[in-house]
């Protein structure tokens, strides 16, 4: 049952990462059909950032209130209806308008998901499964960009976004298939119920008594201040150095004077590096620990920005962009399984919420910072050095502030 969870999961995972995507794929185009100036493709891009800071908050808040399950088919369901809408926009500021909208599904899919995963998989296997649950971003995102190359030419963007539709499949299989978190049933008083599904997947149900209530201020109280503080800095440098750089990556590749088609294919290139990097931190984790492996991912995508801005030709961008590629996109994985482990069950999905969502803080400014850079600087990868120090910060504050939580059961770390 745990796999099976797992794979339907890492579906909707992929799903939300398509829907992100199709942006990047199709930027230049979009750029060129509505005569965007730099800032405004970055206000384009950054939109999608804003829906996913309200959306961390929002549906974390949800998923502690009404339940994990009903989270995820809502922010599924706010995908299936705004991205394909974006087919049918004549402006740029309608486009955004829903772009934002249905960011708020994306990351409140990613935010509830990965707290479900992590209340229903086995302290041997948590880690490594959430980041497993990650890694399906790529695949989403290797997707769009694929759809992008194959569509685009032949019958433009607005046809690329219509592939979107394909949200409404997995939200059925979601709605059948995806039980509601027994933590979150025992906490609500639903005992039998939670026992029943305990069994299924043959985990500890823990002693949580329904009478307990969450505390917002328990983020910033006792041993929770630290948690809370090392993971807003580096959710907010993680976000920021990833959707800056990869949201805006086709369109770079082509300023430096490759054809869409060949900046589609190099993007793709890139993109596959996610793979290895998604497995390699999987592994990881389990073996060396969260802790190190997110220090050291972060480490090494620090150096590898600084190498993109170093970078004077297109086989040294793409060596770079491989590396950065697959290790900060293995951080991702790992700080989807670190964060909810972070906290108990009565703050899981508002503890994870709010680091989420300041990090799309720092995602909102990236994709802007680098559309202001292009303004000023004729170099496409001038904003890669803010990136690089933004990564290094994160490796330091992870390295002095986190702390161990291999081998420990939920109970245990929070």
């Amino acid at each position: 049952m745990e796999k099976k969870l797992l794979v339907i999961l890492m579906s909707g995972w992929a799903i939300g990462a398509l829907n992100a995507g199709l942006a990047s794929g199709t930027l230049t185009a979009i750029r060129t059909e509505l005569n965007l100036s730099p800032e405004q493709a970055g206000l384009i891009l950054s939109s999608w950032l804003v829906g996913m800071l309200i959306g961390a908050f929002v549906f974390g808040f949800l998923s502690d209130k009404i339940g994990r399950k009903k989270a995820i088919v809502l922010s599924l369901l706010t995908m299936g209806i705004f991205t394909p809408l974006t087919s049918f926009v004549r402006d740029w500021i309608t486009l955004s308008i829903l772009r934002l909208l249905a960011g708020t599904g994306n990351t409140g899919y990613m935010v509830t998901a990965s707290v479900l995963l992590a209340e229903y998989s086995r302290k041997e296997t948590r880690g490594r499964n959430i980041t497993l649950l990650e890694s399906s971003w790529a695949i989403g995102w290797l997707l769009a960009i694929i759809l992008s190359r194959i569509i685009l030419p032949i019958s433009g963007w607005r046809a690329v976004f219509l592939s979107s539709t394909i949200t409404w499949p997995v939200l059925l299989v979601v709605l059948l298939y995806v039980p509601e978190s027994a933590r979150f049933l025992l906490l609500k008083g639903k005992t039998e119920e939670a026992r029943s599904l305990t069994q299924r997947f043959s985990i500890e149900l823990p002693s949580t008594s329904q009478q307990e209530k969450a505390s917002l201020k328990e983020l910033f109280t006792g041993k929770y201040f630290a948690r809370t503080l090392m993971l807003w800095i580096h959710w907010f440098m993680l976000a920021f150095s990833y959707w800056g750089i990869f949201t805006w990556l086709p369109d770079l590749l082509a300023r430096r004077g490759l054809s869409i088609v060949k900046s589609l294919e190099y993007a793709i290139i890139i993109t596959l590096a996610q793979v290895p990097g998604y497995f390699s931190a999987a592994y990881l984790v389990e073996k060396v620990g969260r802790k190190r492996t997110l220090a050291t991912y972060m480490l090494v995508s620090g150096l590898s920005s600084f190498g993109l801005w170093m970078a004077t030709s297109d086989q040294a961008v793409l060596l770079w962009g491989i590396v950065l590629s697959a290790f900060n996109l293995g951080a991702w994985g790992v700080t989807y399984a670190y964060t909810p482990e972070l906290y108990p069950t009565k703050l899981r999905g508002t503890g994870s919420g709010w680091a989420n969502s300041v990090g799309r803080i720092g995602g909102i400014l990236g994709p802007y910072f680098v559309g202001f850079m292009l303004s000023q600087f004729k170099e496409p990868f001038t904003s890669f050095l803010a990136f690089a120090v933004a990564q290094l910060v994160s490796s330091l504050t992870v390295s002095v502030l986190g702390i161990e939580t291999k081998g420990k059961t939920l109970e245990e770390v929070s």
